[in-house]
């Protein structure tokens, strides 16, 4: 089981052509992640907080209609947080949120496990229920707790977003302070360029590594993927064609796919019982178990995710693809792969 911890909210998206209809979509990066992988097929909680509002009870029919479980959320007085989303000439989303004491971000220590449950292999962190006060310091604190206690994957997208009185030094610190805590980060070159203007992506995605991540990931748009490998390997996958409609949760139906993939591919410790993937029995560290994933697997899941990014644009909102259509498209894009083992290497040997 992966549990996922974060903002479920509401995107009001105008409809084309009508600029004064508005349509109501569930939305958050961490809902979206969950409902990805819930659709390709892998068992997901939903740590969340929402409120019993209308909007608060469209996101739990989501989540149930998409086999999320929802045992661990929190139902909340509060009401749901609203985002009105502004599309570009290319489907870039632009948003203006209404959350202002809305209920992602009222957290307390009583809300938050001090434990993971038994069989949780993952936990996903990311996006604004990292940022805002006062809950931000509970969430970051279930981060520290579950890399200390070294019995699951902590998976962090920081999915910056501009507005709430953003200042590139303050976000800078606080992302960089949670990014200790993770053995994954995913982040996309946007967020790269508000946090620190002027710097090439790959100075900080070795940055971050070097802060104790095994594997960074950083997602390019058109320009496709770059990773660096536990071993320090970079890797670059290029972006697969898409009609793209808009680009709402991409991001979010990319790092669903990496994480499905990257439980699978990493070794399982005896110590906590059989089986060839991280889903069937973690070993005793994360990180260990981190470091025995390959660079061509890397290479293969990252490839995958790609795909998975790709379909979502393709479709209004963040319609994320479920494993049949994911693996079918996969067939089309790769019909012939080789073993993962035969396609992996540094950039530096081409």
């Amino acid at each position: 089981m992966i549990v996922v911890a974060g903002e479920a909210l509401i995107d009001l998206m105008a409809r084309p052509g009508e600029p004064q209809q508005f349509e109501a979509r569930p939305g958050g990066a961490p809902c979206n992640v969950a409902v990805g992988l819930a659709r390709l097929g892998r068992r997901t909680c939903f740590l969340g907080r929402i409120g019993t509002d209308p909007f608060g009870r469209l996101l739990r029919q989501h989540l149930a209609g998409s086999g999320v479980d929802a045992s661990m959320v929190v139902t909340a007085t509060q009401k749901t947080t609203l985002a009105v989303a502004a599309l570009d000439g290319q489907g870039k989303a632009e948003y203006s949120f209404y959350a202002n004491g809305t209920a992602d971000w009222q957290w307390t220590d009583a809300e938050v496990p001090r434990v993971l449950p038994a069989d949780a292999s993952a936990l996903y962190v990311g996006g604004l229920a990292l940022r805002l006060s006062p809950g931000a310091a509970v969430l970051e604190g279930l981060m520290r707790r579950t890399r200390q206690q070294r019995r699951a994957l902590v998976f962090f997208d920081p999915n910056v977003r501009t507005g709430f009185g953003f200042s590139a030094a303050v976000e800078r610190a606080r992302v960089e302070r949670q990014l200790r805590l993770a053995h994954v980060i995913k982040a996309s070159e946007d967020d790269i360029a508000l946090l620190y203007p002027g710097h090439d992506y790959r100075e900080i995605a070795a940055r971050w590594q070097g802060g104790g991540a095994g594997l960074v990931a950083v997602t390019l748009g058109a320009a496709g993927v770059y990773a660096l490998a536990p071993d320090g390997s970079e890797i670059t996958v290029p972006a697969v064609p898409a009609q793209v409609m808009d680009t709402v949760g991409a991001g979010d139906a990319f790092a669903a796919a990496m994480l499905d993939r990257l439980v699978e591919e990493m070794p399982a410790g005896a110590a906590r019982g059989p089986g060839p993937g991280l889903g069937q029995g973690l070993g005793p560290d994360p990180a260990e178990a981190l470091r025995g994933v390959g660079v061509g697997a890397i290479r293969s899941l990252l490839e995958r995710a790609s795909v998975s990014a790709a379909l979502t644009c393709e479709r209004a909102g963040a319609q994320s693809p479920d494993a049949r259509t994911l693996d079918a498209a996969m067939a089309d894009v790769l019909p012939s792969p080789l073993p993962a083992e035969q396609r992996g290497s540094p950039l530096s040997a081409g």
